[in-house]
């Protein structure tokens, strides 16, 4: 092979190089680095500072609607980062649904209202989702995605509006995110899903 060749091997791994860096970059501002990121030995990790602005955006959010929620931030694993609970909330279904929407979201790597919709149209049934999987199948879980990095998983509950209160949160602080799926009708088709 010619040095004439090679140039423009050279030039595509350059520019994949600086792809993947900016990248990097994105990825960087949202998960643990630094010696917590040495320490811990994991790289994609969501930070404290990205859970505390993703929950007060969801926070905001529903005091602008005279609401109230429980917001819960886990990292990739499950663990939790962050959970809020908002002044005159109470009881196992509004404090602990938040996290158990977030865990349906990490096991899935799916928003949770993807199973509600295959449970709603037929395509699968609660027992089983929630039996063999553990999953929680309820509108508010949402995964939290930076540069195709599965970082973590939030789980909003009490709201009223848990699953739009958890997306715009996380589109106002991470930026754009995949849309949502509509609700399923009861016995029409699985909505179709984004690619």
């Amino acid at each position: 092979m010619t040095i004439r060749n090679l140039a423009p091997l050279g030039l595509a791994t350059a520019v994949l190089a600086l792809a993947s860096g900016s990248a990097l970059a994105q990825l960087e501002k949202f998960v643990v680095t630094g010696p917590a990121a040495l320490k811990s030995q994991e790289k994609n990790e969501i930070s404290l500072a990205t859970a505390k602005a993703i929950a007060a955006h969801c926070e905001n959010a529903a005091r602008a609607k005279g609401a109230a929620a429980s917001i819960a931030i886990l990292n990739q694993f499950g663990e939790q980062v962050l959970y809020l609970r908002m002044d005159g909330l109470r009881g196992p279904r509004q404090l602990e649904a938040p996290v158990m929407k977030a865990k349906a979201a990490i096991i899935t790597h799916e928003p949770s209202s993807v199973t509600t919709n295959r449970i709603i149209t037929g395509d699968t049934d609660k027992l089983h989702q929630a039996f063999y999987y553990d999953i929680f199948a309820v509108p508010g879980g949402l995964p939290i995605v930076v540069d195709n990095q599965f970082i973590g998983a939030m789980g909003v509950g009490g709201s009223g509006f848990d699953e739009k209160c958890a997306y715009d949160a996380l589109t106002a602080v991470l930026g754009p995110q995949p849309p949502l799926e509509p609700p399923a009708v009861p016995g029409g088709a699985p909505p179709a899903r984004a690619n």
